[in-house]
């Protein structure tokens, strides 16, 4: 299954592939391509083919399968979700394909980015990645439902994504930006800290974070940051990254790569930066009975 977790993951190899005349038409390799499986292939494994297409796109760039029928990277997605509708990985990486106020039908269903993220974790309950994710299309007052659930304010998807992975350091840097200064949090795990003492724990896990300067109001892009909306904390954004290499388990940042046969997954989160898009890959812990999501001593 596309979706099982494990453990000693390794990323997949960059794939070359073949460009044709037009230099955003990508000619999909064969284990890529669905239109050349045998006619008793399972749906999930076609779903598993189209999802991999849709990782060969850029910005802009289509899929040509050999049958001659091109797609685009939401068509692609739409289809590996038709096909295998428990797909944790693909509706988080069409969500990440969709401006602020887009949505996508799919089997008669309009989706947006928060619907697709909120699936992904129904599915996905330990994808970590996801709730920073879903938060950080959130404001200050906002709330979420995930499954029957309760309602999750964005502190809480995040203190969430810290439940089920300790080292997930976007999760850290974005509720340190989120909180009031003054204000104390208990973490699941049940430490106190404040805003302050969680971003140091964010640059300690990884060292190239650190919170982005708030542009100004005509320089903001909404899908990839949104202002915090603590008027303490004037000068930070959250930021949401949108690319990640991750191989098996659909629990990731951005972008998920996914190799021919599943494996587990890797350790580490990272921050976009003004540089573009970053890379890595995340470790899923073992599940726990209660989720402890702790609680914060003043409303962001």
């Amino acid at each position: 299954s596309a979706q099982a977790a494990g453990s000693g993951a390794r990323i997949s190899k960059p794939l070359v592939v073949s460009m044709s005349s037009s230099p955003r038409e990508i000619v999909a390799p064969p284990q890529k391509d669905p239109t050349i499986m045998n006619p008793a292939a399972s749906a999930d494994h076609k779903a598993e083919r189209y999802y991999g297409a849709a990782r060969l796109c850029n910005a802009g760039s289509t899929v040509k399968f050999q049958d001659g029928s091109v797609w685009d990277e939401k068509q692609l997605y739409a289809r590996a979700i038709e096909l295998n509708p428990s797909f944790a990985a693909a509706y988080h990486n069409l969500a990440l394909t969709l401006g602020e106020e887009e949505s996508i039908s799919i089997s008669g269903t309009d989706w947006n980015r928060r619907h697709l993220y909120i699936k992904a974790i129904e599915h996905e309950p330990s994808f970590a990645p996801a709730y920073v994710n879903l938060s950080g299309l959130m404001g200050p007052e906002d709330t979420v439902t995930v499954g029957v659930g309760p309602s999750l304010d964005r502190c809480a998807l995040l203190l969430q994504a810290i439940q089920v992975d300790p080292r997930c350091a976007m999760a850290y840097m974005n509720l340190g930006i989120c909180l009031p200064p003054q204000s104390m949090v208990k973490l699941p795990h049940g430490a106190m800290l404040s805003p302050t003492a969680l971003m140091a724990t964010a640059r300690q896990l990884d060292p190239s974070m650190v919170p982005m300067p708030m542009p100004s109001a005509d320089a903001v892009t909404p899908h990839r940051a949104i202002q915090s909306g603590t008027p303490a904390t004037p000068t930070s954004v959250i930021m949401t990254p949108q690319k990640l290499a991750m191989p098996g388990s659909p629990i990731g940042l951005g972008k998920v790569v996914m190799p021919s046969s599943p494996v587990g997954l890797g350790s580490g989160c990272c921050l976009l930066g003004s540089s573009g898009a970053v890379t890595a890959t995340l470790k899923s812990p073992p599940q726990s009975a209660s989720l402890g999501l702790g609680s914060a001593s003043a409303q962001p």
